[in-house]
């Protein structure tokens, strides 16, 4: 059984994106001989954690069962934070938002009609990694798919939350210029901060930091190349931390965010390990795939010891522009 999850106040009539999938299903299913009811189950979202609760019933089911996620990065967050059994069920994720960094990371399509009918022909599946954030209390244990981040980017990310000016962009399909102009804002806004950072057991301290990223997949806020290097199946983090470098300076790094250059200045660190703690000297916010989940200064970041079970798109390749 396929449970498809997508959002409740979608776009209705055959020519959504949505009710095209749903139309494939319907196909695939009349194809094989079955009753589409047979086939696969339509559980749409009507509040925050709707996705959440979703899957962590499919999870508590004794049958195998296909969970494909129609939705953004949001959405995404929302359905691995109800993976109890990461490896119990097989899930898969549609690009239905505005960003879709987790799934442009995985190299799969843009058009998510396109992306189903990959998922009805890939027969095998492999382990994903999926991180989990514990918050020491701020906001308990968050688990993430693609991109989780202490300071500017989740500050940019909770103004944009809050920004009403967002809402008026969207209907005029302008939304990612209002990342944009928080993102310069914030350059010179968000306080900095001094940190303990303990990486697999090691000791090291940082002064003027403006961000930590740690990533599982490349891309976030809308397909910025964070981390170049970021491998989603190799059961570590890629983390990403820059500081000490003048606003000014930040300024003219943005741009290299879209290619991922920003990585070559001597002030932004990559490096990958297991687990990674980090006690900041003053309260920042925190993200996980782009939904602000905390205002705190301690984190403790890993990846789960049992990956998600996703299809193993081995044949699959982006098309998404480099």
């Amino acid at each position: 059984m396929i449970y498809l999850i997508m959002n409740g106040q979608a776009k209705a009539g055959g020519g959504s994106k949505s009710s095209k999938v749903v139309k494939l299903l319907k196909e695939e299913a009349e194809s094989r001989g079955v009753k589409a009811k047979e086939f696969f189950k339509i559980l749409r979202t009507k509040k925050a954690g709707d996705a959440t609760q979703f899957v962590r019933d499919i999870c508590h089911m004794d049958e195998p069962a296909d969970i494909w996620v129609f939705g953004g990065d949001g959405t995404i967050n929302e359905a691995v934070n109800g993976l109890e059994v990461p490896s119990k069920v097989t899930i898969a994720f549609l690009p239905g938002g505005s960003g879709n960094d987790y799934v442009k990371g995985l190299g799969l399509p843009k058009d998510p009609v396109t992306c189903a009918k990959l998922l009805l022909s890939t027969k095998e599946t492999k382990g994903y990694d999926l991180g989990f954030v514990d918050t020491f209390g701020a906001s308990g244990t968050v688990r993430f798919a693609g991109s989780c981040g202490l300071g500017y980017d989740a500050k940019v990310c909770h103004e944009v939350d809050t920004s009403r000016l967002k809402k008026v962009l969207n209907k005029l399909h302008l939304g990612k210029l209002v990342y944009l102009m928080i993102a310069f804002k914030q350059v010179f806004a968000n306080p900095r901060f001094r940190a303990t950072v303990i990486i697999d057991g090691v000791i090291r301290s940082y002064e003027d930091v403006i961000y930590l990223c740690f990533m599982n997949s490349p891309y976030e806020g809308g397909g910025l190349k964070m981390a170049p290097g970021a491998d989603p199946c190799d059961g570590k983090l890629q983390v990403v931390l820059a500081h000490e470098i003048r606003p000014l300076r930040v300024l003219t790094m943005l741009p290299g965010l879209v290619r991922g250059t920003h990585v070559k200045h001597p002030k932004v660190e990559c490096f990958t390990c297991r687990k990674i703690e980090v006690i900041a000297d003053n309260r920042q916010y925190l993200h996980t795939d782009g939904d602000v989940q905390a205002f705190t200064r301690h984190i403790r970041v890993q990846c789960y010891e049992t990956p998600m079970r996703m299809p193993a798109f081995s044949d699959a390749e982006s098309i998404y522009e480099k």
